[in-house]
This record gives C-alpha cells, sequence and structure tokens, in this order.
C-alpha cells in the first residue's frame, strides 16, 4: 500500500500542534507546582493556630478560652420588646503570634474562617506589590499571602481596615470570599475571627459584592461621622445577600477583598464589623 506523501505544510501545522501541546503541559505542570509550593508553605504554618474545634480536646486554663462567643443583638426595638437576642459564634482560635513573628516580622494578625478554608497569617508590606508575589516566607509564589494594605494601621485602628489576598483558582487564598453572593453561604458563615498581637476580633459579615479598584470602598478613614454613615449605608446596600447586621458610626469594620472575574478589573469586597472579644 503505498503512503500518503504529507506536504510541507501540514508537517509544519504539526509541529506547531505538538510544540503549543508541550507549551501547554509546561505551564500546566508549573501552576500545579506553584500550588503545591503555596499549600505546602501555609499548611506548615497551621501548627502555630489551635482551632476550636482541636480546643474541644484539650485541657485549658481559664473558663473564659473554652465557652463560646456570645453577641448581643444591638437591635434596641427588639431588645424592648422580646429582651437581648443571645448569639453564639462558636470560639475564638489560640494564635502564636510571637513564634510567627520570629519567622516573618511583617506579621500583624491571623485570619480565620470557620468552615472556609480562610485560615492564615496576615502581613502587611511597604508597599502592595511584594506580598501579591511572595509567600509568607518572602519566597516569590503566585498564591501570595494574604495582606493588609500598606495605608493601614498594623493595629487596625484605622475606621477601615483592607486585606488583600488572590483568588486561586483551587479555592486557596481568598477564593471563597466570592462565595458571599449566595445568601445561602452567608446564612452559613455570618463571621469571621481576626487574632493580633493586642486584641481578637469577631468579625460579624454585614454586605459582600463586586466593585471596582477605584471605587470608594478602599477608603479607610472619614472626615465625620456624617459621611461614614452615609459610607456605610452606600456599602450596606450594594449587599448581593440579606440580613439584619448594619455597623454604626462608632464601629470600626474589617474589608476583605479578592479579585472577581465578573469584569476587568473587578474585585469581591466582603465587609464586616470588628467585635472585640475575649483572647
Amino acid at each position: 500500500m503505498k503512503r500518503r506523501k504529507w506536504k510541507k505544510s501540514e508537517v509544519a501545522i504539526a509541529v506547531l500542534l505538538d510544540l503549543v501541546g508541550v507549551v501547554a503541559i509546561v505551564a500546566l505542570v508549573s501552576i500545579l507546582l506553584e500550588y503545591r509550593g503555596g499549600s505546602s508553605v501555609y499548611n506548615d504554618l497551621e501548627k502555630y493556630v489551635i482551632l476550636p474545634d482541636e480546643q474541644e480536646d484539650l485541657s485549658v486554663e481559664g473558663a473564659g478560652q473554652a465557652a463560646d462567643y456570645t453577641q448581643t443583638s444591638g437591635d434596641e426595638e427588639s431588645d424592648k420588646e422580646t429582651g437581648p437576642k443571645i448569639v453564639h459564634y462558636g470560639r475564638c482560635p489560640q494564635v502564636d503570634l510571637v513564634s510567627l513573628r520570629a519567622l516573618n516580622n511583617d506579621v500583624v494578625g491571623w485570619i480565620y474562617g470557620p468552615g472556609t478554608k480562610i485560615n492564615y497569617p496576615v502581613v502587611q508590606g511597604e508597599d502592595n506589590s511584594f506580598y501579591l508575589t511572595h509567600m509568607f516566607d518572602g519566597k516569590e509564589n503566585k498564591c501570595g499571602s494574604i495582606f493588609m494594605d500598606s495605608l493601614n494601621n498594623t493595629d487596625f485602628s484605622n475606621t477601615n481596615s483592607i486585606l488583600h489576598g488572590h483568588h486561586m483558582k483551587n479555592g486557596s487564598m481568598f477564593a471563597s470570599l466570592a462565595q458571599y453572593e449566595s445568601q445561602e453561604y452567608y446564612d452559613s458563615h455570618p463571621v469571621l475571627w481576626l487574632v493580633t498581637s493586642e486584641k481578637s476580633y469577631l468579625v460579624e459579615i454585614f454586605t459582600g459584592f463586586v466593585t471596582d479598584t477605584d471605587s470608594d470602598v478602599w477608603q479607610i478613614e472619614f472626615a465625620t461621622k456624617e459621611e461614614y454613615r452615609s459610607w456605610l449605608d452606600r456599602m450596606k446596600e450594594n449587599s448581593m445577600f440579606a440580613c439584619d447586621v448594619m455597623p454604626g458610626a462608632e464601629d470600626q469594620i474589617l474589608t476583605l477583598a479578592t479579585c472577581s472575574y465578573k469584569y476587568d478589573d473587578a474585585r469581591f469586597a466582603v465587609m464586616g464589623i470588628l467585635r472585640e472579644a475575649d483572647q
């Protein structure tokens, strides 16, 4: 049987397709190695944290550490009719920030989301560029870090403290924030925990939405309480889920932000009230 003779153009196309396939495989392997490297680093850091479910089996000094954290409802009308509403949010993680700071002096806290993959140290660099592409250990990696905006005070004393993190396709870092566009997800994950050297906070989430990189979401201080109240009202109105939580003009809030794929340069922002909790 006579074999068909390939034309030069067909040979060139075949070679090109083979090269494209090789490049795609190399790129995929590179991405997988980045993910594995990021997971290894952050999984190793979890030894410095005792999560609430792990505390169940530990003998801890002081009843306050073992007790559930509760929050009294701020709804005055409701309180007059039915009395204070007590909501149980679980317990705050215990974090060895001293040891973490010995590894990286840029550590400003630890963020934890019960029932989510959010369980990371929070760092702050001199700018907002370094930790976009570098992990907690300083190694370059697309996972980056969860980092506080460089304009914020390290003690979370600003009116609006902002944390940034990547939306990784394997669900790590701040990828789960985008799920707050679902009412069901919010209902199951209404709070986060933030642990710092000075204080621990329950982060009571009140809004989540898609926004722009140049919106006023990123404002950290306000000239007057009236300006702040107006800003809070706008943030609440943007929410993709419904809830009864609403911050007042005396409250400080935490904004967590990640990339959204709704449109170019879109971000998904989740905001919560910082409620001081017992450590």
